[in-house]
């Protein structure tokens, strides 16, 4: 009974942020702001790496606002998980038939890059590391762009895995990315599997799944329509939410004038 009503309290707070009727400026429940700023501790102080399986893991998601923040976050994670990394770099190219702008893009400039929607140029996986689909291999399969996966075998050229609840085994192969969105002056495309690491993704990735557990890191405030809304909607109740933030009030962005007539 309690738990429901801790359901119903938090759907209520939920809303009334997504319509912006607590204003701009949201002011955290306690048990939401950790006195410990740190959210690999927030999500996994609980777990021992040294023995941890994938299920253990499944149910939980650091959430953060852009592609950089949680990229650091999956590495950092990945250095706790059991077993040696393997490394996968990505073959980039500029897809032009201009010599020159071979020159002016050499390829160690486009291996600096990570485009929105495109793996790492250099891929760190471990097997039972759960990572995410950035393409759609086989919709009728189940293996969409979102999918998340567990990793069970790494070889050269192909990886494979499982569908998170164990089910199902897949097999991932190499395939040519071309960013579908970029400020770029140039277009290029990069050979390298369509995946990457999802103990942390974007919040704008993770929308429509929920978790059992979630950290949502703000050190950079949202900066989009409902984002806030879509970050915390990812959990059921207080007690499954922790935020990292400089400090206790987060800025909620929400346009008043979508709900306009």
């Amino acid at each position: 009974m309690r738990a429901r009503e801790s359901e119903r309290d938090f759907a209520a707070w939920l809303l009334n942020i997504g319509e912006k009727k607590s204003g701009s400026t949201i002011q955290l429940p306690l048990q939401c702001y950790p006195s410990v700023q740190d959210p690999i501790y927030q999500l996994y102080s609980d777990i021992d790496f040294s023995s941890v399986i994938p299920q253990e893991l499944k149910g939980r998601a650091i959430l953060t606002v852009n592609n950089e923040g949680s990229m650091e976050i999956n590495n950092k994670v990945l250095e706790f998980m059991p077993g040696n990394e393997t490394v996968y770099k990505a073959v980039d190219m500029v897809m032009s038939e201009d010599p020159q702008d071979q020159l002016t893009f050499p390829e160690e400039f486009l291996n600096s890059l990570t485009p929105t929607g495109l793996p790492p140029y250099e891929l760190k996986l471990k097997i039972g590391c759960i990572i995410m689909l950035l393409r759609n291999l086989a919709p009728s399969k189940g293996l969409c762009n979102g999918t998340r996966l567990i990793i069970t075998k790494l070889q050269q050229n192909i990886i494979q895995s499982k569908s998170i609840d164990g089910t199902e085994m897949f097999l991932i192969p190499q395939i040519p990315l071309i960013p579908s969105q970029t400020n770029m002056p140039f277009k290029f495309k990069c050979m390298q599997f369509p995946i990457r690491l999802a103990f942390s993704m974007t919040i704008n990735k993770l929308q429509g799944q929920t978790f059992e557990k979630i950290c949502l890191v703000l050190n950079e405030p949202v900066f989009s329509h409902g984002q806030l809304y879509a970050g915390l909607s990812r959990a059921r109740s207080f007690e499954s939410v922790s935020v990292v933030a400089p400090k206790c009030e987060i800025f909620n962005c929400v346009y008043e004038e979508v709900f306009c007539d």
